[in-house]
Protein backbone atom coordinates (compact mmCIF):
# COMPACT_ATOMS: atom_id res chain seq x y z
CA UNK A 1 0.00 0.00 0.00
CA UNK A 2 1.29 3.53 -0.63
CA UNK A 3 0.91 5.53 2.18
CA UNK A 4 -0.42 9.03 1.16
CA UNK A 5 -3.89 9.69 1.12
CA UNK A 6 -5.48 8.16 -1.98
CA UNK A 7 -6.62 11.35 -3.63
CA UNK A 8 -2.82 12.72 -2.69
CA UNK A 9 -1.12 10.22 -4.86
CA UNK A 10 0.61 11.29 -7.85
CA UNK A 11 3.01 9.98 -10.85
CA UNK A 12 6.19 10.55 -8.25
CA UNK A 13 4.89 8.29 -5.56
CA UNK A 14 4.48 5.57 -8.39
CA UNK A 15 8.10 6.23 -10.03
CA UNK A 16 9.08 6.07 -6.37
CA UNK A 17 7.95 2.21 -6.58
CA UNK A 18 10.40 1.71 -9.18
CA UNK A 19 13.21 3.74 -8.37
CA UNK A 20 12.87 1.54 -4.33
CA UNK A 21 12.35 -1.33 -5.95
CA UNK A 22 9.04 -2.17 -4.14
CA UNK A 23 7.81 -5.89 -4.72
CA UNK A 24 4.05 -6.64 -4.29
CA UNK A 25 3.24 -8.23 -0.74
CA UNK A 26 0.40 -8.61 1.46
CA UNK A 27 -0.95 -5.26 0.66
CA UNK A 28 0.26 -4.13 -2.78
CA UNK A 29 -0.35 -5.60 -6.06
CA UNK A 30 0.70 -4.31 -10.08
CA UNK A 31 -1.52 -4.97 -12.68
CA UNK A 32 -0.32 -3.84 -16.28
CA UNK A 33 -3.83 -3.52 -17.99
CA UNK A 34 -7.07 -3.63 -16.53
CA UNK A 35 -9.32 -6.53 -16.16
CA UNK A 36 -10.90 -7.36 -19.71
CA UNK A 37 -14.72 -8.32 -19.67
CA UNK A 38 -14.58 -11.95 -19.97
CA UNK A 39 -15.77 -14.11 -17.14
CA UNK A 40 -12.01 -15.40 -16.45
CA UNK A 41 -10.87 -11.77 -16.06
CA UNK A 42 -13.66 -10.43 -13.84
CA UNK A 43 -13.08 -13.20 -11.47
CA UNK A 44 -10.08 -12.39 -11.30
CA UNK A 45 -10.28 -8.87 -9.86
CA UNK A 46 -13.42 -9.76 -7.51
CA UNK A 47 -10.37 -12.70 -6.18
CA UNK A 48 -8.17 -9.36 -6.13
CA UNK A 49 -10.50 -7.23 -4.35
CA UNK A 50 -12.04 -9.88 -1.59
CA UNK A 51 -8.18 -11.00 -0.87
CA UNK A 52 -7.18 -7.68 0.21
CA UNK A 53 -10.48 -7.03 2.35
CA UNK A 54 -9.91 -10.43 3.47
CA UNK A 55 -6.67 -9.43 4.96
CA UNK A 56 -5.34 -5.91 5.47
CA UNK A 57 -6.51 -3.88 2.55
CA UNK A 58 -4.36 -2.57 -0.01
CA UNK A 59 -3.50 -1.10 -2.90
CA UNK A 60 -3.88 -2.00 -6.76
CA UNK A 61 -1.73 -0.19 -9.23
CA UNK A 62 -3.23 -0.80 -12.96
CA UNK A 63 -0.64 0.64 -15.33
CA UNK A 64 2.48 -0.92 -13.49
CA UNK A 65 4.42 -3.35 -14.72
CA UNK A 66 6.27 -5.86 -12.51
CA UNK A 67 9.35 -8.07 -12.70
CA UNK A 68 8.59 -11.22 -11.08
CA UNK A 69 6.61 -8.99 -8.25
CA UNK A 70 8.81 -6.24 -8.22
CA UNK A 71 7.66 -2.98 -10.06
CA UNK A 72 9.52 -1.67 -13.29
CA UNK A 73 8.26 0.25 -15.34
CA UNK A 74 5.16 2.55 -15.56
CA UNK A 75 3.85 2.10 -18.82
CA UNK A 76 -0.03 3.64 -17.68
CA UNK A 77 -2.84 2.94 -19.80
CA UNK A 78 -4.89 4.78 -22.03
CA UNK A 79 -7.81 7.94 -21.13
CA UNK A 80 -10.44 6.40 -23.83
CA UNK A 81 -13.30 4.86 -22.06
CA UNK A 82 -11.91 4.95 -19.01
CA UNK A 83 -14.64 6.41 -16.82
CA UNK A 84 -16.73 3.99 -18.48
CA UNK A 85 -14.41 1.00 -17.23
CA UNK A 86 -14.77 1.96 -13.72
CA UNK A 87 -18.01 2.27 -13.89
CA UNK A 88 -17.70 -1.31 -14.74
CA UNK A 89 -15.44 -1.69 -12.40
CA UNK A 90 -17.63 -0.72 -9.28
CA UNK A 91 -20.55 -2.30 -10.72
CA UNK A 92 -18.30 -5.74 -10.43
CA UNK A 93 -17.54 -4.66 -6.52
CA UNK A 94 -21.06 -4.32 -5.81
CA UNK A 95 -22.69 -7.04 -7.61
CA UNK A 96 -20.04 -9.51 -7.68
CA UNK A 97 -18.74 -10.61 -4.29
CA UNK A 98 -21.30 -11.59 -0.60
CA UNK A 99 -21.20 -9.60 1.52
CA UNK A 100 -19.82 -6.32 -0.46
CA UNK A 101 -16.95 -5.05 0.38
CA UNK A 102 -17.80 -1.99 2.07
CA UNK A 103 -14.48 0.54 1.04
CA UNK A 104 -13.34 0.51 -2.15
CA UNK A 105 -12.32 3.18 -4.30
CA UNK A 106 -10.85 4.58 -7.01
CA UNK A 107 -8.25 7.04 -8.10
CA UNK A 108 -6.80 8.28 -11.70
CA UNK A 109 -2.91 9.18 -11.17
CA UNK A 110 -2.21 11.17 -14.20
CA UNK A 111 0.76 10.15 -16.06
CA UNK A 112 2.87 11.88 -19.20
CA UNK A 113 1.98 11.27 -22.85
CA UNK A 114 -2.57 11.34 -22.02
CA UNK A 115 -1.96 8.45 -20.08
CA UNK A 116 -2.94 7.61 -16.43
CA UNK A 117 -2.59 5.18 -13.79
CA UNK A 118 -5.78 3.60 -11.85
CA UNK A 119 -4.92 2.90 -8.58
CA UNK A 120 -8.04 0.63 -6.67
CA UNK A 121 -7.59 0.68 -2.83
CA UNK A 122 -9.36 -1.72 -0.80
CA UNK A 123 -9.83 -1.25 2.91
CA UNK A 124 -9.06 -3.98 5.59
CA UNK A 125 -12.82 -5.52 6.42
CA UNK A 126 -14.66 -5.75 9.87
CA UNK A 127 -16.88 -8.03 7.91
CA UNK A 128 -15.29 -10.48 6.36
CA UNK A 129 -14.14 -13.01 5.07
CA UNK A 130 -16.10 -11.82 1.45
CA UNK A 131 -16.16 -14.78 -1.31
CA UNK A 132 -16.54 -13.91 -4.82
CA UNK A 133 -20.21 -15.44 -6.51
CA UNK A 134 -19.80 -13.67 -9.44
CA UNK A 135 -22.08 -17.08 -11.81
CA UNK A 136 -22.48 -19.11 -9.03
CA UNK A 137 -19.07 -18.87 -8.53
CA UNK A 138 -18.18 -19.41 -4.14
CA UNK A 139 -14.49 -18.86 -3.67
CA UNK A 140 -12.64 -16.91 -1.07
CA UNK A 141 -9.36 -15.84 -1.08
CA UNK A 142 -6.76 -13.85 1.18
CA UNK A 143 -3.11 -12.30 0.31
CA UNK A 144 0.28 -13.13 1.58
CA UNK A 145 3.40 -11.73 0.64
CA UNK A 146 3.70 -14.12 -2.41
CA UNK A 147 0.23 -12.90 -3.53
CA UNK A 148 -3.43 -14.12 -3.45
CA UNK A 149 -4.56 -17.48 -2.71
CA UNK A 150 -7.24 -19.57 -2.16
CA UNK A 151 -8.31 -20.01 1.52
CA UNK A 152 -8.54 -22.96 3.30
CA UNK A 153 -11.52 -24.65 5.09
CA UNK A 154 -9.32 -23.87 8.31
CA UNK A 155 -8.80 -20.10 7.56
CA UNK A 156 -12.41 -19.72 7.06
CA UNK A 157 -13.21 -21.04 10.58
CA UNK A 158 -10.62 -18.61 11.68
CA UNK A 159 -11.82 -15.94 9.40
CA UNK A 160 -15.49 -16.00 10.46
CA UNK A 161 -14.75 -16.34 14.32
CA UNK A 162 -12.92 -13.42 13.93
CA UNK A 163 -15.06 -11.16 11.89
CA UNK A 164 -17.42 -11.98 15.28
CA UNK A 165 -14.90 -10.96 17.23
CA UNK A 166 -12.82 -8.12 16.07
CA UNK A 167 -15.23 -5.31 16.89
CA UNK A 168 -15.52 -6.32 20.25
CA UNK A 169 -11.50 -6.93 20.84
CA UNK A 170 -10.85 -3.51 19.69
CA UNK A 171 -13.20 -1.84 22.40
CA UNK A 172 -12.07 -3.94 25.01
CA UNK A 173 -8.77 -2.48 24.47
CA UNK A 174 -10.31 1.22 24.52
CA UNK A 175 -12.19 0.18 27.62
CA UNK A 176 -8.87 -0.86 29.34
CA UNK A 177 -7.95 2.62 28.64
CA UNK A 178 -10.72 3.91 30.14
CA UNK A 179 -10.58 2.20 33.45
CA UNK A 180 -6.97 3.44 33.75
CA UNK A 181 -7.84 6.95 34.21
CA UNK A 182 -8.36 5.80 37.97
CA UNK A 183 -4.43 4.90 38.08
CA UNK A 184 -5.08 0.93 37.84
CA UNK A 185 -2.17 -0.92 36.71
CA UNK A 186 -0.41 2.23 36.02
CA UNK A 187 2.20 5.06 37.56
CA UNK A 188 -0.29 8.10 38.39
CA UNK A 189 -3.95 8.46 38.41
CA UNK A 190 -5.57 11.04 36.00
CA UNK A 191 -6.76 14.50 37.89
CA UNK A 192 -9.87 14.42 38.41
CA UNK A 193 -11.74 16.53 35.89
CA UNK A 194 -13.28 16.15 32.23
CA UNK A 195 -11.29 13.83 30.39
CA UNK A 196 -10.55 12.42 26.75
CA UNK A 197 -9.27 8.93 26.44
CA UNK A 198 -7.73 7.95 22.76
CA UNK A 199 -6.79 4.43 21.77
CA UNK A 200 -4.55 4.71 18.25
CA UNK A 201 -4.52 0.83 16.66
CA UNK A 202 -3.76 -0.79 13.33
CA UNK A 203 -6.55 -3.57 12.53
CA UNK A 204 -3.88 -6.13 11.96
CA UNK A 205 -3.52 -5.83 16.32
CA UNK A 206 -5.26 -8.50 16.61
CA UNK A 207 -3.44 -10.66 13.86
CA UNK A 208 -0.01 -10.15 13.51
CA UNK A 209 2.07 -10.34 17.44
CA UNK A 210 4.73 -7.55 17.73
CA UNK A 211 6.96 -6.17 20.49
CA UNK A 212 7.65 -2.25 19.67
CA UNK A 213 10.17 -1.07 22.16
CA UNK A 214 11.37 2.65 21.30
CA UNK A 215 10.34 5.70 20.02
CA UNK A 216 7.45 6.83 22.93
CA UNK A 217 4.74 8.78 22.02
CA UNK A 218 4.18 11.49 24.85
CA UNK A 219 0.89 12.29 26.12
CA UNK A 220 -0.31 16.16 25.12
CA UNK A 221 1.90 18.45 27.51
CA UNK A 222 0.62 21.62 27.74
CA UNK A 223 4.38 23.13 28.52
CA UNK A 224 4.92 21.21 31.59
CA UNK A 225 7.39 18.55 30.43
CA UNK A 226 7.09 14.74 30.84
CA UNK A 227 8.55 12.03 32.77
CA UNK A 228 8.60 8.29 31.56
CA UNK A 229 7.98 4.68 33.34
CA UNK A 230 8.61 1.21 31.68
CA UNK A 231 6.13 -1.54 32.62
CA UNK A 232 4.92 -4.86 31.46
CA UNK A 233 2.76 -3.97 28.77
CA UNK A 234 4.89 -0.62 27.37
CA UNK A 235 6.55 2.72 27.90
CA UNK A 236 4.64 5.07 29.70
CA UNK A 237 5.02 9.28 29.24
CA UNK A 238 3.25 11.38 31.66
CA UNK A 239 2.88 14.85 32.15
CA UNK A 240 4.84 15.58 35.89
CA UNK A 241 3.00 15.50 39.04
CA UNK A 242 1.07 18.06 39.81
CA UNK A 243 -0.38 19.54 42.88
CA UNK A 244 -2.56 16.93 43.24
CA UNK A 245 -0.56 13.81 44.82
CA UNK A 246 -0.29 10.81 42.37
CA UNK A 247 -2.52 12.60 39.88
CA UNK A 248 -1.15 14.00 36.67
CA UNK A 249 -2.75 15.57 33.38
CA UNK A 250 -1.96 13.44 30.60
CA UNK A 251 -0.33 10.19 29.84
CA UNK A 252 0.26 8.12 26.71
CA UNK A 253 1.00 4.45 26.98
CA UNK A 254 3.08 3.05 24.51
CA UNK A 255 2.06 -0.61 24.09
CA UNK A 256 4.61 -3.51 22.85
CA UNK A 257 1.83 -4.68 20.54
CA UNK A 258 1.78 -1.98 18.57
CA UNK A 259 -0.74 0.66 19.56
CA UNK A 260 -0.77 3.67 21.68
CA UNK A 261 -3.50 4.89 24.57
CA UNK A 262 -3.97 8.61 25.01
CA UNK A 263 -5.65 10.08 28.14
CA UNK A 264 -5.54 14.15 28.82
CA UNK A 265 -7.68 16.59 30.58
CA UNK A 266 -10.02 18.96 28.80
CA UNK A 267 -11.78 20.81 31.12
CA UNK A 268 -11.59 22.29 35.11
CA UNK A 269 -13.53 24.19 37.53
CA UNK A 270 -13.14 27.78 37.42
CA UNK A 271 -14.59 30.55 39.66
CA UNK A 272 -17.28 28.17 40.79
CA UNK A 273 -17.89 27.01 36.70
CA UNK A 274 -17.23 24.09 35.03
CA UNK A 275 -15.94 24.34 31.86
CA UNK A 276 -14.05 22.09 29.12
CA UNK A 277 -12.00 24.08 26.49
CA UNK A 278 -13.10 22.54 22.88
CA UNK A 279 -9.16 23.47 21.72
CA UNK A 280 -7.85 21.45 24.12
CA UNK A 281 -10.09 18.37 22.93
CA UNK A 282 -9.32 19.09 19.01
CA UNK A 283 -5.54 19.01 19.55
CA UNK A 284 -5.42 15.84 21.49
CA UNK A 285 -7.32 14.34 19.07
CA UNK A 286 -5.32 15.87 16.16
CA UNK A 287 -1.89 15.68 17.66
CA UNK A 288 -2.49 11.93 18.94
CA UNK A 289 -3.17 10.74 15.36
CA UNK A 290 -0.32 12.88 13.45
CA UNK A 291 2.28 12.00 16.14
CA UNK A 292 1.14 7.83 17.01
CA UNK A 293 0.77 7.25 12.88
CA UNK A 294 4.71 8.53 12.67
CA UNK A 295 5.91 6.60 15.62
CA UNK A 296 4.19 3.52 14.67
CA UNK A 297 4.85 3.55 10.93
CA UNK A 298 8.41 3.61 11.95
CA UNK A 299 8.67 0.37 13.58
CA UNK A 300 7.03 -0.87 10.34
CA UNK A 301 3.12 -0.82 11.29
CA UNK A 302 0.49 -0.44 8.65
CA UNK A 303 -2.95 0.47 8.67
CA UNK A 304 -5.79 0.61 8.15
CA UNK A 305 -6.16 2.42 11.61
CA UNK A 306 -9.17 2.45 13.87
CA UNK A 307 -9.59 5.23 16.64
CA UNK A 308 -11.58 5.11 19.41
CA UNK A 309 -12.69 7.97 21.76
CA UNK A 310 -14.38 8.47 25.14
CA UNK A 311 -15.12 11.69 26.88
CA UNK A 312 -15.52 11.05 30.98
CA UNK A 313 -16.22 13.48 33.75
CA UNK A 314 -18.43 16.49 31.58
CA UNK A 315 -21.77 16.05 33.25
CA UNK A 316 -22.82 20.01 34.45
CA UNK A 317 -19.73 21.15 32.58
CA UNK A 318 -19.81 24.31 29.79
CA UNK A 319 -18.34 24.42 26.89
CA UNK A 320 -16.25 27.27 26.59
CA UNK A 321 -15.08 29.22 23.13
CA UNK A 322 -14.25 33.06 24.62
CA UNK A 323 -15.75 35.78 25.66
CA UNK A 324 -19.24 35.46 25.85
CA UNK A 325 -19.39 32.60 23.72
CA UNK A 326 -20.30 28.65 25.29
CA UNK A 327 -22.63 25.69 24.68
CA UNK A 328 -23.92 23.10 26.85
CA UNK A 329 -24.15 22.38 30.29
CA UNK A 330 -23.48 18.70 29.37
CA UNK A 331 -26.03 15.87 31.32
CA UNK A 332 -23.97 12.96 30.10
CA UNK A 333 -20.97 11.97 31.83
CA UNK A 334 -19.13 9.45 30.30
CA UNK A 335 -19.69 9.32 26.71
CA UNK A 336 -18.55 6.92 23.99
CA UNK A 337 -17.67 9.25 21.27
CA UNK A 338 -17.53 6.47 18.28
CA UNK A 339 -14.85 4.55 16.34
CA UNK A 340 -13.29 6.17 12.81
CA UNK A 341 -11.98 3.54 10.73
CA UNK A 342 -9.64 4.87 7.84
CA UNK A 343 -6.57 4.05 5.82
CA UNK A 344 -4.82 6.82 6.57
CA UNK A 345 -6.92 9.01 9.09
CA UNK A 346 -6.88 12.19 7.39
CA UNK A 347 -8.22 15.00 9.29
CA UNK A 348 -11.49 15.18 7.60
CA UNK A 349 -11.77 11.55 8.62
CA UNK A 350 -11.69 12.74 12.29
CA UNK A 351 -14.49 15.50 12.30
CA UNK A 352 -17.14 12.87 13.06
CA UNK A 353 -15.41 12.49 16.82
CA UNK A 354 -15.57 16.26 16.58
CA UNK A 355 -18.95 16.29 15.51
CA UNK A 356 -20.02 13.78 18.74
CA UNK A 357 -17.69 15.62 20.85
CA UNK A 358 -20.26 18.96 20.51
CA UNK A 359 -23.13 17.69 20.67
CA UNK A 360 -22.66 16.71 23.99
CA UNK A 361 -22.98 20.03 24.68
CA UNK A 362 -25.92 20.81 22.68
CA UNK A 363 -24.18 21.62 19.53
CA UNK A 364 -26.05 20.05 16.53
CA UNK A 365 -24.16 21.39 13.94
CA UNK A 366 -20.36 21.29 13.57
CA UNK A 367 -20.38 24.52 11.45
CA UNK A 368 -21.87 27.07 14.40
CA UNK A 369 -18.91 26.40 16.47
CA UNK A 370 -15.80 28.55 16.56
CA UNK A 371 -12.30 26.87 16.44
CA UNK A 372 -9.32 29.54 17.20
Amino acid sequence: MIERTLDDIDAADLARLIEAGRPEGRRLDYKLTLPGRGDADTKEFLADITALANTDGGDLIYGMRDVEGVAAELVGLPTEGLDGEILRLESLVRDGMDPRVPRVRFHVTPLEGDRVALIARVGASLVAPHRVTLKGTSRFFARNSRGKYEMDTGELRLAFAASDQTPRKLRDLHTAAVQAISGENMPCRLEAGPALVLTLAPLSILREPRDLAENALLPPLHGRGYDMAVGLDGVIAFVPLGHTEEATTGWAVNHRRGYIDVATVIGATREGQGRVWPQRFREALFGTVRHGLTRLRNHGVEGPWTLMATVLGVRDFMLIGGYDFSAGPAFQNIAYLGEVLDDTLANDSLEPLWAAFLRLFGVEDPRMWKVD
